[in-house]
């Protein structure tokens, strides 16, 4: 990590409470001496000795705790903090910004696995609905079609009242038995439809799983 090192912001020393100007030459001496030996954590925790000490050699308002402070010097030392932050510090936001990665992709995978399988269960639904429907109405054109030709035949015999009945009755089992298939279509898709998506569940499941997983190992690695 390179430090900003040129300016260390030791351009006033604390000295009883109150800042002195100190010899340049010693101050650059001093700074280069200095600058040789601390390392990222140490560099940083002077940067925030030096904030500490701008705040505190701030002029007090009279009948107030609040004070008025270099401002820019602050912001140039509170520039320098974020551009050097420890890399202990750097890698913990970057682990959290990849644990934030991984569950936000676990997520859209499940969530898109869940679509998915809605989907599919829909469109089952769907299929055997217009099945059944179908069916039925083949069956209406055919139980009318048996009535037509019952009744033309009808027409050239004498027995009328038997064929016209036997017609019907023919007729009304072919609807029964189109009304009865398309009721187990029905049941058939939706037992598909269920099992699909406790299927789907299951793997879900198993995806928050891993999920809780990766997250405990990301939580332990973190520690």
């Amino acid at each position: 990590m390179a430090h900003d090192q040129e300016k260390f912001y030791a351009d006033a020393e604390l000295e009883n409470g109150e800042f002195v100007q100190p010899n340049q030459d010693e101050e650059v001496v001093e700074q280069e001496e200095n600058l040789n030996e601390v390392d990222d954590m140490k560099f940083f925790l002077e940067l925030l000795r030096h904030i500490r000490a701008a705040i505190n050699a701030g002029t007090n308002i009279p009948l107030s705790s609040k004070k008025i402070i270099d401002a820019d010097k602050c912001l140039m030392i509170i520039d320098d903090l974020e551009r050097n932050l420890p890399d202990a510090i750097q890698y913990g936001l970057q682990m959290f910004s990849e644990r934030e990665r991984i569950l936000s992709n676990a997520q859209s995978a499940a969530m898109s696995r869940v679509s998915s399988a809605e989907m599919r269960a829909t469109a089952a639904l769907e299929k055997a609905k217009n099945e059944a429907e179908q069916r039925i109405i083949d069956a209406e054109n055919e139980a009318n079609m048996i009535l037509q030709d019952a009744q033309e035949r009808a027409d050239h015999m004498i027995d009328e009242s038997e064929i016209v009945r036997q017609a019907r009755e023919e007729a009304r089992i072919i609807r029964n038995d189109a009304r009865v298939e398309a009721s187990e279509l029905r049941l058939k898709a939706t037992h598909e439809a269920y099992q699909l998506l406790a299927s789907v569940e299951d793997q879900l499941n198993e995806a928050c799983k891993s999920v809780r997983r990766r997250r405990a190992e990301l939580d332990t690695e973190n520690e």
